[in-house]
């Protein structure tokens, strides 16, 4: 994480941790050893260890900018989050992995590229990154922010009466 002053406002920089690398190149290494142990070479598992581990450093590149203003979330698609459409930042952890969600007015749930942890590694740094971004967000989601209240249950639909 790196914060990066720029005139008259802080930025701050989350990216995917090192650590996530572990479970790719675990990931390569197995198709590079089957793939050399057979001595046909098997193209397509070298091909495949291969875009495995170009899209883990790739993924490095990941992560979220926290300004005044928004999240920008940079990943395979950039995108810019205003703090006032968003109404919780929540931890989420589906089979052995921890990333972090923003769930926005609308109900729909955006997934943060960073920060990230996998298999146990990251945690440490992960926990402190989810702070800082709930931390940010209750900073900068302004005065007229306003949670959003569920709306009200809709009556049982009835049968018209028939005469």
């Amino acid at each position: 994480m790196t914060i990066e002053q720029g005139v008259g406002q802080v930025v701050v920089t989350i990216r995917t941790s090192r650590d996530t690398l572990l479970q790719p190149f675990a990931m390569a290494g197995m198709c590079f050893v089957i793939a050399a142990s057979d001595p046909r070479g098997l193209a397509p598992l070298w091909l495949m260890g291969l875009a495995i581990v170009a899209q883990a450093l790739w993924a490095l590149n990941w992560g979220v900018d926290l300004t005044p203003e928004s999240a920008n979330l940079r990943g395979i698609r950039r995108r810019s989050i205003p703090w006032q459409e968003v109404q919780a930042v929540v931890r989420y952890g589906p089979s052995g992995s921890l990333m972090v969600k923003l769930i926005l007015e609308d109900g729909k749930h955006v997934r943060v590229p960073a920060p990230r942890g996998v298999w146990g590694f990251g945690g440490a740094g992960f926990d402190r990154d989810f702070e800082r971004i709930g931390q940010w967000w209750l900073v900068h989601r302004g005065e007229s922010w306003g949670p959003v209240r569920p709306a009200a249950p809709r009556p049982p639909y009835a049968l018209p009466e028939t005469r």
